[in-house]
């Protein structure tokens, strides 16, 4: 058994950007925009006509503020607002992904990235793989024999699959359980967080591969030249706030039963329907 899981804001934010230049169509014929729209359903009817799934799920981000933002108040500042012509799409994407049979699902103050964590428990804890589509690398935590994350490089065409077999290649070396090692050390300006001030991914890379993880680089701080050791104890603070903040929470969808996510199959009346409202087309290879 196989299960599908999406980081919908990751996708969404990649489809409207990806077909921005449909937008001066729409707004001077007065029209909705329905760009993402478009470009989301080929890609995910895509995805589910290449593999068939059990279990799937899209999870969005419910609202700005998250439980995150109670231990980090600045987390993710400087974001831009979603832009209001793709804010009017997102009750049309809700729509279609169910028509495609899959469930949607936003908690309020939780992140996508948690539910998606929640949705790795539950389907390995049944013995079910999962593929994760995502753009974000925190996802790479999530790997394991069971999970797989495609993530998407520039645009959304191009997609590449990290395993258990080859993200070392992928990542630095890394294992998945160093990701959020990782991060504390090198931060991430797209979330806001610091890190430690002055060290970058090289850096970094290397002494997790030495020390394992950041609780013990911290044991070992004399072993370390004084400039670093210097960098390490005046961001001590940052670093593993940075850490904490990365780590997604598997615990989220505990008191979710797994029925929650059964694939129902695409509805092509409905799909049809939503092709034929707004007149699109390519999609004869998946209907």
């Amino acid at each position: 058994m196989r299960a599908l899981v999406i980081d919908g804001n990751s996708l969404i934010y990649r489809c409207y950007y990806a077909s921005l230049k449909q937008l001066e169509y729409y707004k001077n014929n007065n029209l909705q925009p329905v760009n993402a729209l478009k470009l989301m359903m080929l890609i995910v009817l895509k995805i589910i006509s290449n593999q068939s799934y059990d279990y799937a799920l899209v999870a969005f981000d419910a609202s700005k503020k998250t439980l995150r933002h109670q231990e980090l108040e600045e987390y993710k500042a400087g974001r831009k607002p979603m832009p209001q012509e793709l804010v009017t799409q997102l009750p049309l994407i809700n729509e279609a992904i169910n028509a495609m049979g899959i469930q949607t699902l936003s908690i309020d103050q939780i992140e996508a990235d948690d539910i998606i964590g929640g949705f790795c428990k539950i389907m390995n804890n049944e013995n079910i793989e999962v593929d994760i589509y995502s753009s974000d690398k925190d996802m790479l935590q999530l790997i394991n024999e069971k999970t797989n994350v495609y993530m998407f490089k520039t645009g959304v065409s191009d997609v590449l699959k990290v395993t258990a077999g080859n993200i070392k290649e992928v990542f630095n070396n890394l294992e998945p359980h160093q990701v959020v090692d990782f991060k504390g050390i090198s931060g991430d300006s797209s979330d806001n967080l610091v890190g430690v001030k002055g060290i970058g991914p090289i850096t970094a890379s290397k002494l997790i591969l030495e020390y394992g993880n950041l609780e013990n680089i911290y044991d070992n701080l004399d072993k370390l030249s004084e400039n670093i050791k210097k960098k390490f104890i005046e961001n001590k603070d940052h670093a593993f706030l940075c850490k904490k903040l990365s780590t997604i929470d598997t615990t989220i969808l505990n008191d979710y039963a797994i029925l929650n996510f059964i694939n129902k199959g695409v509805d092509k009346q409905k799909i049809l329907n939503i092709i034929n409202k707004y007149h699109f087309n390519g999609f004869n290879n998946y209907l």
